[in-house]
């Protein structure tokens, strides 16, 4: 899990990435097709709003072979 930043005009909003769902405080709205952040713009596939939180999830479509974590150069020996 990282924490991104993620541009709305002039201001800031911090979320977290993690496995390909970005969550975000809901200022954002649920008709969001597009974001950017880390230099980036992935399509968003899907949104899911938590009311109790205020909070809104994002599903990102990301490159095949890609998790959404940073890779740590480790070879997995199986």
């Amino acid at each position: 899990m990282k924490t991104v930043e993620i541009k709305k005009g002039k201001d800031t909003i911090q979320g977290t990435f993690y496995k390909g769902v970005l969550s975000v405080p809901n200022v954002l709205g649920d008709s969001v097709s597009e974001i950017s952040f880390e230099g980036k713009t992935y399509k968003v596939t899907d949104s899911m709003v938590d009311e109790r939180d205020d909070l809104i999830y994002l599903t990102l479509e990301l490159p095949k072979g890609s998790s959404g974590e940073k890779s740590n150069d480790e070879s997995v020996k199986g």
